[in-house]
């Protein structure tokens, strides 16, 4: 049983090699005239998961939907692309030429060692060992120089085109903040990568891995992949990604040698193959998706074109159409699909073409300077500050009182037992905190500081340390570090705001999850609902998919013994194309902006005012603007009287929402009115009556105004209708004196209350 538990298993996991494929980027010109074509032929692709035996329900051709939909979603990116891949592949077949007609030559004069982090992202991070991650760089390194021991299978007729890179490959030994690392991370999480852009598996904030500086690292994702369908994915150089997304993905079935790596592709060659991406490689047989076709290349002069991909173990030799005598094709090429132990060698042009992607691609080349490797010297007392959490995003709430988290590392060999934490603001004279504590070498912890007063505005906070275990710090190049926040005001309720003065408003907070200040809310004049200007988040121009900018109120005094709370305002906003989803997320803070809890949120059609889609900055109509009112009565009303209201924009790589006209306010209901349910004041009257029912109208069917000699004069049926809680009545037009309301309801008797009209 347990034969055949992995026997399927082995079965499945064979059908895998590739997502490579998925996001795999392939594209010179001659390269992307067929994606197009991949969505028509999914027929043809399970017809060859057939014929390779490969196990059903897995999805090969995947990589035309995503690049469908990543130059959908950046079409002025797709001309770009093609013109800089044109421009390189002239640059390489120089050095092709000099290789073969005048000497033998590569683009790099000696070896380049580049760093490499390995985020480990898993329920258990500990099932990749660090002996598991170092068997991989192991196999890089072979693989990249040509030294792998393999390399004796390789068939005489590719003898000759064996190609030995000198690209090689290190653990890190210096992180980021220049302090020691071994190069591996690990996170505790849940969250798979889902391939393509925006994955979450690259995102602190989404439950994966912030990378590391891609100028100084290559980073490496080891995770789990949606549905554990697929192996890994690169994106190639020059598509213009964000510098989050760049890195290699790896399923853990795949990663190393031992340990989690599963048969047959526990050989590490799947990191070889993405590794290959990352400088430009494509698929050995061009970018078609295991579609036959021998008019696509991969773009390199000593690889055989072949009219699909290998799976499995083939002998040599293999002749397709392409190929029809021997030697026939290079399935053991690692930019081929077969398994780990038949993928032996790279070829001398691709070599090449990757050593020359290093030296020509600007994301690439600051990889050649790059010092990751080089250890970091260790001192016995040194103390390395690495970040200062401010409020949220940020912002900074409740009269202006911020208590900053300071997050510190012992980057020192001995036990840190004690170290001054000293904080300025905008420059002043620091404010020194002595603090006691028993942190390991290299970990980290966070320590709450002393309460900060600050003015409304921005403000910048600087935290240094000193005095590691009470002696000066060694090294003091990692001592000091800075944050940005912006201090709201405080006012009381009613809140009315139409973006007509400056801007933010004052003892209001804007900001945004990125850093960038560009990205925040603006007040524009090109469209409003009233007045002469709105709020905008411009979702347009910024593609930050998962990020998002906020508009935060001042801390609010809301009355202790208010009955509702309640927010209006109007809004604005349109999609670029149906399946892009921008949020609207209202939220309210109790805690001064410690946690906030979501009371509204609309997305995609739902937000949408605008008819139709619209492939353009969207600017709105007078028309297009519409009222929203949102109920905090059941969180607040009574319950706290200092709230914080945040309208938070999450970025969906749609288009434009506008804001405008925003009311908060508390509504104080008349003692008299919650003791009987209802109230009908004023009384006297001049003529202009309302009548209000609390906690709610149900069961009012009619409300009857007579005189005192019982004529008619007023009336309002609700037996067809939803009575509502606030009912005016008019009785302007009568003569003074008495007269009687009468109110009926369905479910119990009707009250009659006796007014007096006046002049």
């Amino acid at each position: 049983m347990i034969g055949l538990v992995a026997l399927a298993a082995g079965l499945s996991f064979h059908s895998n090699r590739i997502k490579g494929i998925y996001n795999n980027i392939i594209f010179v010109k001659r390269r992307y005239a067929i994606w197009c074509i991949f969505l028509v032929f999914s027929t043809i692709c399970r017809t060859v998961y057939a014929q390779h035996n490969i196990a059903a329900g897995y999805e090969r051709c995947a990589i035309g939907n995503v690049m469908e939909k990543y130059f959908a979603d950046h079409p002025l990116r797709k001309t770009a692309f093609e013109q800089q891949q044109l421009a390189f592949q002239k640059k390489y077949e120089v050095v092709r030429r000099e290789r073969n007609n005048i000497a033998p030559n590569r683009r790099l004069s000696g070896i380049v060692t580049i760093p490499v982090v390995v985020h480990i992202v898993l329920e258990n991070p500990s099932l990749v060992t660090d002996e598991q991650v170092q068997g991989q760089i192991d196999v890089l390194n072979k693989d990249y120089g040509g030294d792998n021991a393999d390399s004796i299978n390789i068939p005489a007729a590719f003898k000759p085109l064996f190609g030995k890179s000198r690209l090689r490959f290190c653990l890190a030994q210096r992180a980021p903040d220049n302090t020691a690392t071994n190069g591996i991370t690990r996170l505790s999480s849940l969250t798979p990568s889902l391939p393509g852009e925006q994955d979450p598996i690259k995102y602190t904030a989404k439950g994966g891995a912030d990378n590391w500086n891609p100028d100084e690292y290559l980073n490496i994702w080891v995770c789990r992949m949606d549905g554990d369908q697929y192996l890994g994915y690169t994106f190639l150089p020059g598509l213009g990604i964000a510098r989050a997304e760049m890195g290699c993905v790896i399923s853990y079935l795949g990663f190393g040698t031992t340990g989690t790596a599963h048969e047959p592709f526990n050989k590490g060659r799947t990191v070889t193959h993405e590794v290959g991406h990352y400088f430009d490689l494509a698929h050995i047989w061009g970018a078609n998706g295991c579609i036959a076709s021998c008019t696509d290349s991969d773009d390199v002069d000593d690889t055989p074109n072949e009219d699909k991909c290998f799976y499995g173990s083939p002998s040599f030799p293999q002749t397709d159409n392409c190929n029809t005598t021997t030697p026939g094709v290079m399935f053991m090429d690692y930019m081929d699909y077969s398994d780990d132990a038949v993928m032996c060698m790279f070829s001398e042009g691709q070599v090449d073409r990757m050593e020359t992607a290093i030296t020509s691609f600007s994301e690439l080349t600051p990889l050649l300077n790059a010092n990751g490797c080089v250890p970091v010297a260790i001192y016995n007392n040194d103390v390395a500050a690495q970040q200062i959490l401010l409020g949220d995003n940020g912002i900074t709430y409740c009269d202006n009182q911020v208590v900053p988290r300071l997050q510190i590392k012992n980057t020192g060999s001995l036990m840190l037992s004690s170290v001054l934490i000293n904080i300025s603001v905008d420059g002043q004279p620091a404010v020194s905190k002595a603090i006691s504590l028993q942190l390991p070498s290299q970990q980290t912890t966070t320590i709450t500081g002393d309460a900060l007063s600050l003015s409304e505005g921005y403000h910048t906070i600087k935290l240094y340390t000193t005095l590691p275990n009470g002696v000066d710090d060694q090294f003091t190049a990692n001592d000091t570090v800075e944050n940005v926040c912006y201090a709201t005001g405080t006012t009381g309720a009613p809140v009315k705001e139409g973006f007509e003065s400056s801007f933010p408003p004052a003892g209001w907070g804007i900001s945004n999850t990125t850093g960038n200040k560009s990205y925040n809310p603006v007040s524009v004049s090109n469209a409003y609902h009233s007045g002469q200007y709105s709020l905008k988040f411009d979702n347009y121009h910024y593609q930050l998919f998962g990020n998002y900018a906020l508009l935060s109120t001042p801390g609010m005094n809301i009355p202790s013994n208010a009955d509702s709370v309640k927010i209006t305002f109007w809004r604005a906003a349109a999609q670029t194309v149906s399946f892009y989803s921008d949020t609207l997320n209202i939220l309210f803070s109790t805690d001064c902006g410690q946690t906030f809890t979501s009371a509204y949120k609309k997305a995609g059609a739902s937000l949408s005012t605008h008819n139709g889609v619209i492939d353009a900055d969207y600017v709105p109509s007078a028309g297009e603007w519409v009222t929203d009112t949102v109920d905090l009565s059941p969180y607040i009303a009574g319950k706290y009287s200092d709230v914080i209201v945040q309208f938070r924009d999450i970025n969906g790589y749609g288009n434009n929402v506008y804001l405008d006209d925003i009311n908060i306010y508390a509504v104080v209901l008349p003692p008299a009115l919650k003791q009987k349910g209802h109230l009908l004041s004023p009384n006297p009257t001049t003529g202009q009556l309302l009548l209000q029912h609390y906690p709610s109208a149900s069961g009012l069917q009619a409300v009857k105004v007579y005189s005192a000699t019982g004529q008619l004069v007023w009336k309002a049926d609700f037996s067809n209708a939803i009575p509502p809680g606030r009912l005016p009545i008019n009785i302007s037009n009568v003569a003074t004196g008495i007269y009687f309301v009468k109110i009926f309801y369905s479910d119990r008797t009707a009250v009659t209350q006796k007014v007096l009209k006046i002049n």
